[in-house]
């Protein structure tokens, strides 16, 4: 069994990094045991809400057999913080306690600011992590508070739309104009509204509120290979 879990940690990390969420795995001190590829990416925004700076011990991570490092070198543990001042000490009783409490408990929120004002702030869950052989972890999940891209290839295979009626439900959906997206598009406004009712039909919505909420519960988090691909190497990852 355990050769089998091994042989499995590097699929798993895999996974991971496929999905457009940020997962993150933490002591009850906030030092990152692992971070998938959209975690690395989050806490490297320069002005983002989250931050991953360098523990003061200066200790370094030990990694899993197999696990895998995307060619990183510097390997310092790194701590979960916050750019503004007002949410760290609620991030760090979140995760206390998310230590501290059983699987399906102890489960708290947090909505973050960004560093700057035109920065979106990130959304925060943060819940404990059943792991018999190490206790008092963490799991953290987070996501930037914007319109999520890439949703047009899952319209179009969700409901049969066309390349142009995808383009404009998404538009849609992340709360433009009929105006705005013609423009966007290059398109007319009178085609614009010529692919919205041919949406409306083929989702079986007869409003943009409809629409956004069907597209909101549909949406899948997962990262497209193009944009796993072109994130760069990170030194986030696993340390048990």
């Amino acid at each position: 069994m355990t050769a089998g879990i091994v042989a499995w940690q590097p699929a798993a990390a895999a996974a991971l990094d496929a999905l457009a969420l940020a997962v993150l795995v933490v002591d009850r001190q906030g030092h990152i045991l692992h971070a998938n590829r959209e975690a690395a990416d989050l806490l490297d925004r320069p002005d983002g809400a989250l931050s991953g700076q360098h523990a003061a011990c200066g200790c370094h991570v030990a990694h899993d057999h197999g696990a895998n490092d995307h060619g990183a070198k510097d390997q310092r543990i790194r701590h979960l913080g916050t750019r503004r001042a007002e949410g760290r000490s609620r991030l760090q009783a979140l995760i206390q306690a998310a230590c501290d409490g059983r699987p399906g408990e102890a489960v708290g929120f947090l909505q973050l600011e960004g560093g700057i004002p035109d920065e979106p702030g990130v959304s925060v869950c943060v819940s404990p992590l059943a792991e018999a052989e190490a206790p008092g972890r963490a799991l953290v999940v987070a996501r930037l508070l914007r319109a999520q891209g890439r949703i047009e290839a899952q319209l179009r295979t969700l409901f049969g739309l066309t390349r142009a009626e995808a383009q404009v439900g998404a538009g849609l959906a992340r709360g433009g104009s009929l105006a705005e997206i013609a423009a966007e598009l290059g398109i007319s406004v009178t085609t614009a509204r010529t692919h919205v009712a041919r949406i409306f039909l083929k989702t079986g919505t007869r409003q943009q509120s409809q629409l956004v909420a069907l597209v909101a519960a549909v949406q899948l988090p997962v990262a497209y290979g193009a944009e796993v691909a072109a994130v760069p190497a990170q030194a986030l990852r696993s340390s048990r």
